[in-house]
């Protein structure tokens, strides 16, 4: 999936694809996570400039205040400890699968987690994500 794709990064999704834009990356995937409890929002685009890290949150200590896209571009060669972690299991009674998918890395330090609870869209979103990190991670 990429940023433009993503229901859930209201006023976020411009501010990453203008700074793509004036970047001259072009984007190969992206994956966002929202914080529940504060609406922070955690943003990776895996690019071929690299990967670039962002975190979308007020600017300040006011959550209806404005708020900040803060982020860093992290060379793929640069990129530490990148790995795809999954576990299934299936129910022998009924066919049903659990799955759980994790992409992790050290550097940038990132936990990606998914379940099947979580629905197909959001297991395709992590497992394309990870198969873009993982070609181009040096």
């Amino acid at each position: 999936m990429k940023i433009g794709e993503w229901d859930n990064v209201g006023r976020a999704r411009g501010l990453v694809q203008r700074q793509l834009g004036e970047l001259g990356a072009a984007e190969y995937a992206a994956h966002v996570t929202v914080n529940p409890d504060n609406g922070r929002l955690r943003i990776f685009v895996a690019t071929d400039a690299g990967l670039l890290d962002y975190q979308y949150a007020p600017a300040g200590a006011d959550p209806k205040g404005t708020w900040i896209l803060r982020g860093q571009l992290v060379r793929w060669s640069s990129v530490r400890g990148l790995r795809l972690q999954t576990d299934a299991q299936q129910d022998d009674g009924s066919d049903d699968v659990k799955a759980v998918w994790r992409l992790v890395a050290e550097d940038p330090k990132m936990e990606l987690t998914v379940t099947s609870d979580d629905g197909e869209k959001a297991i395709e979103a992590v497992a394309g994500f990870a198969r873009t990190c993982i070609q181009h991670a040096g």
